[in-house]
């Protein structure tokens, strides 16, 4: 599925799970509507963690598949 910016992603104040949610609707992981399952929320999270980390390298400098 092709990226649609048109999805919007809610601000980081709202929860995470909502956050994660909006954008695996946004780069076409999930249908829109479909729910974000336990196991892809903990992917996500982890993640997240890995380039807060400085483990996934610089954002842009890798290309993105």
């Amino acid at each position: 599925m092709p990226e649609d910016p048109d999805i919007p992603v809610p601000s980081a104040a709202e929860s995470p799970r909502a956050v994660l949610q909006a954008l695996a609707e946004r780069v076409g992981v999930l249908a829109p509507g479909a729910p974000l399952s336990d196991e892809l929320l903990a992917f996500a999270m982890a993640v997240a963690d890995l380039q807060a980390e400085g483990k996934l390298g610089e954002r842009g400098k890798s290309e993105r598949r």
